[in-house]
């Protein structure tokens, strides 16, 4: 077994909700499972179990709010169910590495609404993301949610990549009406 030295430890406990619970209950056989280095136990005794939660929640609300930057499409389309959504996906997901992370993140959340069929989810935006990921130079999507000029179209999404550059842009077929709300 692979002993851990705290600064592993305290990285995958920031992560990782269900260790943080299992840790807060018994520290000790948390210590013992992940086989920490004697001289790093006292360390992790001592932490303070609610500055350890305050940390793991910003961390994930600086997350969130790259993935809004990425994704903001989806974000504004999944409403008041944006945070909770996200906070599934945080529970239910590793997290992200490497200096395109917030890309994956965002990619990998549409992909998790998509996989649910969430009401919210933006197959345009997830398409873009996507292309944005790889070094395809061309890309088609047909979609029902393009949205141009703060209106919701049918078309075919395109997405092009010159020169390093990539870029998208639309055939816009036939403008989408949005159910009106009953209760209104």
């Amino acid at each position: 077994m692979k002993k851990h030295d705290a600064v592993e430890v305290m990285a995958l406990l920031l992560r990782e909700h269900e260790l943080r619970t299992r840790f807060a209950n018994d520290r000790n056989k948390v210590i013992s499972e992940m086989g920490v280095n004697p001289e790093d136990q006292g360390f992790l005794l001592s932490l303070n179990l609610e500055q350890l939660e305050s940390q793991a929640k910003s961390l994930v609300i600086k997350r969130r709010a790259e993935v809004l930057r990425v994704a903001p499409n989806t974000w504004s389309r999944l409403g008041t169910n944006a945070k909770s959504s996200f906070q599934q996906y945080v529970d239910n997901s590793s997290w992200p590495r490497g200096y395109r992370r917030h890309l994956f993140d965002a990619l990998c959340f549409c992909q998790f609404l998509k996989d649910r069929n969430q009401v919210g989810y933006v197959r345009s935006e997830h398409h873009w993301l996507s292309f944005l990921a790889t070094n395809r130079c061309f890309s088609l999507c047909f979609a029902n949610d393009l949205i141009i000029h703060e209106a919701e179209w049918y078309g075919i999404q395109y997405c092009v990549r010159s020169k390093g550059v990539a870029r998208r842009g639309a055939l816009r077929l036939k403008r989408r009406e949005r159910p009106t709300d009953p209760y209104s």
